[in-house]
C-alpha cells in the first residue's frame, strides 16, 4: 500500500523543460511551495512563503503525472519537504528530476537526475560545499550543476566553487551556465547576454577541465517566465 502523506504544492503543469541538459523535453512539473532562501533575482517569488499552495496527497499528484515519461519536482525548495513518498508513488520507469538549490541534501536513489543550482554572488548567497560534496558522492551519473550568471563576479565565484569541488566532482558531471534572466533582459539583449557568457567561458582555459554547457532558459525565451510555463 502506497504512502498517503501530503505535500504543500504551489502548482502543477505540463510544459517543456526550460533549463539544463534536458531542455526541450516534454515534462510534468510539480512545484512545491516554500523555500528557506530569498535569492535577489528569484524567478518564482510566488512559491517562497509556503502559504500560497494547497496541501495535496501524493496519490493525487501521482495520478496527475500518470503516463508522462518525465516528471520534475521543483520549488521553491522541494527538499524542504519530504518528497520520498511522492517519488515512490510515481509510475515505475518515470524519469524524475529534482531541482534543488544545493542547500539541503537528500539521498533518493530513484531520482534519475538531481539538478543542483548552487547560489553565487548576485543571488545574495554562497554555495555550500559540504552539501554539494554529498551530492557528488551519492548521485554520480545522476547529477548536473546549474549556475545562474548575472555578472562577471558570478562567473568567478562559480569557477571557484567548481575548483573547490574538483577532487570529488565526477568528471562527467554537466556544468550548466545560464544568464540571469532579469539582468539579461529580453529579445536582442538576452541574446547578447548569452553570447557574452559563452565567449567569456570559451576565452578562459580554466573552464576546459569541466563539462560546461552555456544554455538559455528556453521557457523564458518562449513565455517570458510566466507561471505555469
Amino acid at each position: 500500500m502506497r504512502d498517503s502523506s501530503t505535500l504543500r504544492v504551489n502548482e502543477t503543469f505540463f510544459s517543456v523543460q526550460g533549463e539544463g541538459t534536458l531542455t526541450g523535453a516534454a515534462t510534468f512539473f510539480i512545484r512545491l511551495d516554500g523555500c528557506p532562501l530569498r535569492c535577489a533575482w528569484c524567478d518564482t517569488p510566488y512559491a517562497l512563503d509556503g502559504t500560497a499552495g494547497a496541501v495535496t496527497d501524493v496519490e493525487t499528484l501521482a495520478a496527475q503525472a500518470h503516463g508522462i515519461p518525465r516528471v520534475v519536482i521543483t520549488g521553491g525548495e522541494p527538499l524542504a519537504q519530504d518528497i520520498r513518498p511522492l517519488v515512490a508513488a510515481l509510475d515505475s520507469g518515470t524519469h524524475v528530476t529534482v531541482e534543488t538549490s544545493g542547500t539541503i541534501f537528500a539521498d533518493i536513489p530513484r531520482v534519475a537526475l538531481f539538478s543542483v543550482s548552487p547560489k553565487v554572488g548576485s543571488s545574495g548567497y554562497k554555495p555550500k560545499p559540504v552539501v554539494l560534496k554529498k551530492f557528488c558522492a551519492a548521485a554520480k551519473g545522476r547529477l548536473q550543476l546549474k549556475f545562474v550568471i548575472g555578472d562577471a563576479r558570478d562567473l568567478e565565484e562559480t569557477l571557484a566553487c567548481l575548483l573547490e569541488l574538483d577532487s570529488e566532482l565526477p568528471h562527467d558531471t554537466p556544468i550548466v551556465l545560464q544568464p540571469e534572466s532579469g539582468s539579461a533582459g529580453t529579445g536582442a539583449a538576452y541574446h547578447e547576454a548569452l553570447r557574452k557568457l559563452a565567449e567569456s567561458v570559451l576565452a578562459d582555459s580554466r573552464w576546459r577541465r569541466f563539462d560546461v554547457r552555456v544554455l538559455p532558459q528556453l521557457h523564458y525565451l518562449m513565455w517570458g517566465g510566466a507561471a505555469g510555463r
